[in-house]
This record gives structure tokens, sequence and C-alpha cells, in this order.
């Protein structure tokens, strides 16, 4: 009888580390998901934003405000062609590398 209450406490003892091991890891990942989820409610809140509407309208779409002066910057030197016969890079090559 004596045995079988070692074992048994034995065991118990293993499983009761497994689970503990199992809580610690557990609670990691808990942990870098609420930093995910806090990350992108920063980031929603920054999308949803007046300075992201207006940034992306001024990179993107190339809109100024009311009394604002645009302009182009052209170079001053051409692009060089291509040689005849060498290998362009297409967009899905770039993609691919």
């Amino acid at each position: 009888m004596v045995v079988y209450f070692l074992a048994s406490g034995a065991a118990n003892l293993v499983r009761s580390y497994q689970l503990t091991q199992e809580e610690s890891h557990l609670q990691s990942q808990i942990d870098d998901l609420e930093s995910r989820y806090e990350r992108l409610v920063a980031l929603e809140a920054y999308l949803e934003s007046d300075e992201y509407v207006e940034a992306i309208a001024r990179e993107q779409l190339g809109l100024v405000k009311p009394g604002e002066t645009a302009f182009i910057a052209i170079p001053t030197q051409p692009s060089p062609a291509p040689e005849p016969g060498s290998a362009t890079n297409l967009w899905w090559e770039v993609l691919i590398r």
C-alpha cells in the first residue's frame, strides 16, 4: 500500500510539474498576444487619424492644401536606356528575389 501511495504521489508530482511548465508557456503566449493586440490598436488609431489621412493624401495622391504650391522635381540627367538584349527586371522577378 505504501508503494502505491509513493508511486501515485510521484506521478502526481510529475504531472504537476508538466502542468506548471504548460501554464508558463501559455502565459508567455498570452503576453505576446496582448502586446501584439496593443500594437494593432495603436496602429488602428493612427490609421483613423487625420494625420495619417493627410500624409497619404500628400504622398500618394499629390494633394496640397489651399495656399500651398506643389512642385515636381525633374532629374537633369536622363535615365540610361537598357542595352538591347540585356535582361530586364520584371516586377515578378523582383518579388521572387
